[in-house]
């Protein structure tokens, strides 16, 4: 799957930047965010959901990338750039957009399609499962849908509705409003006046059961408020979604993890972390804690090394992680022996971390025996060199046993494991 450029309104911006973007363009970022291999809609979803004013966008161009793109160029456009404006749903109370990861279970939503005294004829949230992703995005009972990912719901059928849900993917924005947010008694918008009656979950398997008359609302539980992301600790063994101020600022830490590593998995690992940075300030992070999404991007295990780390490190006023803390931290030891030429080095390099002790390795000489062996990678720990315990070495002394090891050497280091979901 890919994203291109098939249209270009003359009096949007995107026609007039420098140097100039052209149909058939294909996106691979915007603002950091990788959109390659994403499909249409979940793609169109995030560019609609960033924040301006400035957007950097990475394109790939190809000479023939015109026959890859499904649709024939665009000439025709709305006459104004504003019709995805939120001003059409500007008579509804309590309008909001939820933004909602999709997973396995779905959404985790049961609608149905009613009317409403004030709002109308439309479709509403009739249930929600228990700890599903939309009750813990803040979705709430009785809530009128009004879009999904932007795409109204005004006027749409319940068949229609429950397609669009159905065939949502990853980062879901749901616009909603809350017809009953001042008349908390009033009855609830599925009540059986002009109530079409059809519900189902958003998992909207064909066979979906579809009572024929709605139940009333069930009054939403006092349940005990999520973590603020902003405040709460990361607690072990638990995946958790943190919410870091980097004010555009470097995050300041050092990552593993990438298809084209030894360390397997979908995710990061954290290396070291500096104290300048925006991750070392909110001091909630620590060496070996895993990230597995970033606003809203999941870190899968066909990403590479570079890919993972431009989805992270990201200049944004604030960065939504999703953290797993393992506890104890899991290792791989691997054992390598390598063998030199009299005089010449093994091609191995040591730093020592900001946080900790001990030493990890840094980059391998090009054409040595370390890099040609390809059994040990940068930000590997240190464990031993021919048998010497260089565990809680300084710089120095690990420097040194690397610089006089015999011209066949065992080396022994330690690696970060991954812990699958």
């Amino acid at each position: 799957m890919a994203v291109f450029i098939c249209g270009l309104h003359p009096a949007g911006s995107a026609a007039k930047s420098s140097p100039p973007i052209k149909v058939g363009d294909e996106i691979l970022e915007v603002n950091g965010i990788v959109l390659h291999g994403r499909c249409h809609l979940n793609a169109s979803a995030i560019i609609k959901g960033l924040v301006g004013p400035v957007f950097k966008i990475i394109l790939l161009r190809r000479k023939a990338a015109l026959e890859d793109v499904a649709v024939k160029p665009l000439t025709q456009f709305p006459v104004g750039l504003d019709e995805e404006s939120e001003d059409r749903f500007a008579g509804y109370k309590g309008v909001r957009d939820i933004t909602i990861k999709k997973g396995p279970a779905g959404l985790g939503i049961m609608i149905i399609e009613g009317r409403h005294t004030e709002a109308g004829r439309g479709i509403f949230v009739s249930d929600l499962q228990e700890g599903s992703a939309a009750e813990q995005a803040g979705l709430n009972i009785g809530d009128m849908i009004l879009a999904v990912n932007r795409d109204s719901l005004l006027s749409c059928s319940y068949d229609a509705a429950a397609a669009k849900l159905k065939h949502t993917e990853g980062v879901v924005i749901l616009t909603v409003c809350s017809p009953n947010m001042k008349d908390p008694d009033k009855e609830d918008p599925s009540g059986t006046s002009g109530a079409s009656g059809n519900q189902t979950p958003d998992a909207l398997s064909a066979g979906a059961s579809r009572p024929q008359t709605p139940r009333p609302t069930p009054s939403p539980a006092k349940a005990e408020p999520p973590p603020d992301p902003a405040t709460a600790p990361v607690k072990p063994n638990q995946e958790m979604v943190i919410e870091i101020n980097s004010n555009n600022e470097h995050l300041g830490v050092v990552l593993l993890g990438g298809s084209d590593t030894l360390i397997n998995g979908a995710g990061a690992v954290i290396l070291d972390i500096y104290k300048a940075g925006a991750l070392g300030r909110d001091g909630r992070l620590q060496v070996g804690d895993q990230i597995r999404e970033c606003n809203g991007v999941a870190l899968t295990d066909k990403m590479a090394h570079e890919r993972v780390c431009l989805s992270i490190k990201l200049k944004a006023p604030k960065l939504k992680l999703t953290v797993f803390r393992p506890e104890p931290v899991q290792y791989e030891d691997v054992e390598v022996e390598l063998a030199r030429k009299a005089g010449r080095v093994l091609g191995l390099t040591c730093v020592a971390p900001v946080q900790g002790t001990g030493v990890y390795i840094g980059d391998l000489l090009p054409g040595s025996p370390a890099e040609v062996d390809g059994r040990i990678q940068k930000g590997d720990l240190l464990v031993s060199v021919d048998g010497k315990d260089l565990t809680g070495a300084d710089y120095i002394a690990a420097a040194t046993a690397l610089k006089l090891c015999a011209n066949k050497t065992v080396i022994k280091v330690k690696r970060f494991k991954i812990i699958s979901k």
